[in-house]
């Protein structure tokens, strides 16, 4: 039986599709004492690849082994669907991080993977989109244009964990989940 037993919301943000990506995590145990949170700037990506990137970064955050127990809940219908094999993957961006994401997974000695509405992943949600702001608000004044407004991030600049102010909503105009046409993703 399990001696640790975690609670992980995670969710990754776009604004656009693709376009400038954050991950957002909280990791808790059950009785909702805080492990640990994060908010990390992914770079360019869709908003299922950040998906998949923010469950990766939460997991390999808390480093599982056969005595944990891992709570997994998103927001992401899509990513949550695959996860539990109810969708298969198709593309091949989405394959790699879900055999990546699979695998810290297997780690762990179970593990449940959820999906919740957004309002209840709200923490990491913020955390997503204060990933991104952080990294805009960086980036201004590189020839007066923004990452948002096309302009490549900085050669070498790499995630990092960004604290900062709380964000707009990174979906607003593009529904979650546009980039993949159909469930099977």
């Amino acid at each position: 039986m399990p001696e640790r037993r975690l609670v992980i919301h995670s969710d990754g943000a776009a604004r656009g599709n693709p376009g400038p990506a954050g991950a957002g995590f909280v990791v808790e145990t059950v009785a909702g004492e805080l492990v640990r949170e994060g908010a990390v700037y992914l770079g360019e990506r869709t908003n299922n690849q950040a998906e998949y990137d923010a469950l990766l970064l939460a997991i390999q955050a808390v480093a599982p082994d056969r005595r944990t127990h891992l709570e997994v809940y998103s927001d992401s219908e899509l990513m949550v669907r695959q996860l539990n094999g109810e969708y298969k993957v198709k593309h091949q961006d989405l394959k790699d991080r879900f055999i990546r994401v699979s695998q810290v997974l297997l780690r762990a000695g179970s593990s449940t993977v959820r999906h919740v509405p957004r309002e209840a992943n709200a923490r990491a949600d913020q955390l997503a989109n204060r990933a991104i702001d952080v990294h805009l608000i960086a980036t201004q004044g590189l020839d007066g244009q923004t990452a948002a407004g096309g302009r490549p991030a900085p050669r070498g600049s790499r995630p990092e964990e960004s604290p900062g102010s709380t964000g707009q909503d990174a979906r607003g105009g593009t529904p979650r989940g546009s980039d993949a046409r159909h469930p099977s993703g």
